[in-house]
């Protein structure tokens, strides 16, 4: 079993960045039914989400107690070259709504006995429940067994189940941006490809943690780019959505010292059980693979040199390497895409409070399972 020992260690060192520097998109957005297929994108070289047209997967926006409702299509090739936890990839393919609290019955999120094969089509029709709290999750595959290597290639999105402005209307009209962490593979790039990549993201060469493997294979994108521009004001104020779609990379962010103001943690407000609680303001927070976050942020003085990045992780001497790199860079930009805003949604905050009794009653019983995870002498999860 893996030993997740969080040892944390410092971003160092300035190395000049690339004049190719892109500004972070937008993505697209659905509310209603939609179509999203999966195919094998020739230019990227792997596996994709495919939505009107292009690679890129679309945000789900629905209320509580509305309807998810879409058809996945698998174009992916019948016979594939990646290889998978257990072998070749097959290319079956399924989706899973990760921390809706939804029914596991198909046409929902059953991701053990509805599963398509190349060339078959699912359709989903998810129901969230009334009650469901507001916040950031998130879609991706989940085929036991090739699940980790789709997500990997970037077959992931995020949902929004919208209403938490009535838990803080302090964001209503506030700039929103909904940022999605992914892997970005450099294992296999050339050796003058990888040092670039790494000295682009600030990977030091000093070790961090116990880890074996020290040298790093992935670096985190945002939104699909290797260190964007994060444009924010000077003293603005931007409610930012963020989820580490990474199967196994921890990232623990900070801004330059800057103070981050929690709002939400995986999907739930900070005071969906505590109608008085307040937000949390930190230095850093760490989101584990497949962990959300959602925080205001505040725009840096003008002319500091402000970044986004994740700092060093120890997972353990069996672990995998988690280096310090910088994910963005934040500050004014002059062609940033139109401003989305948290809109003024209707209705009461619905709190489901936790008596003090409850809490302490959870705190001291014992654990109704334990699930173990080893891995054998090849690596194989289980």
């Amino acid at each position: 079993m893996r030993a997740i020992a969080l040892i944390v260690c410092a971003i160092a060192g300035v190395i000049p960045l690339s004049a190719q520097q892109q500004v972070i998109t937008d993505l697209p957005e659905v509310r209603g039914p939609f179509t999203l297929t999966a195919i094998y994108d020739s230019a990227a070289g792997h596996n994709a989400f495919a939505y009107a047209g292009k690679t890129v997967p679309p945000v789900i926006r629905v209320l509580p107690g509305g309807v998810i409702k879409l058809r996945y299509v698998n174009n992916l090739p019948g016979k594939s070259d990646e290889v998978c936890a257990t072998g070749r990839c097959g290319n079956m393919s399924n989706l899973h709504f990760h921390g809706l609290h939804v029914s596991p019955e198909r046409p929902q999120d059953d991701v053990l006995t509805t599963m398509s094969m190349p060339g078959e089509i699912l359709d989903y029709k998810v129901i969230v429940p009334s009650y469901s709290p507001p916040g950031l999750y998130w879609y991706h595959t989940h085929p036991h067994g090739e699940s980790a290597r789709q997500d990997l290639d970037g077959m992931s999105g995020a949902i929004v189940v919208e209403g938490i402005d009535r838990y803080y209307p302090e964001l209503r009209h506030m700039r929103e941006r909904v940022i999605i962490l992914r892997d970005h593979d450099i294992e296999h790039s050339n050796a003058a490809t990888r040092e670039q990549v790494v000295r682009r993201v600030e990977i030091t060469s000093s070790n961090c943690g116990t880890a074996t493997e020290q040298s790093p294979e992935r670096v985190l994108t945002a939104n699909g780019e290797i260190r964007p521009q994060i444009p924010i004001d000077p003293g603005e104020r931007q409610f930012w959505r963020i989820v580490n779609a990474s199967p196994d990379r921890y990232v623990d962010l900070q801004l330059s010292g800057e103070q981050l103001e929690i709002v939400a943690l995986d999907g739930m407000p900070l005071s969906y059980h505590n109608q008085h609680r307040a937000t949390s303001k930190v230095d850093h927070v760490l989101v584990p693979p497949a962990g959300r976050v959602e925080m205001i942020v505040v725009g840096p003085s003008a002319g500091s040199r402000t970044t986004l990045s994740t700092r060093s992780l120890d997972t353990g001497a069996d672990g995998d390497p988690n280096p310090a790199m910088v994910i963005a860079d934040v500050g004014p930009v002059h062609n940033d895409s139109p401003i989305r805003a948290i809109p003024n949604t209707a209705g009461p905050a619905v709190h489901k409070a936790l008596s003090t009794q409850e809490i302490k009653t959870l705190e001291i019983s014992k654990p109704d399972f334990t699930v173990t995870f080893t891995e054998d002498k090849n690596g194989r999860r289980r």
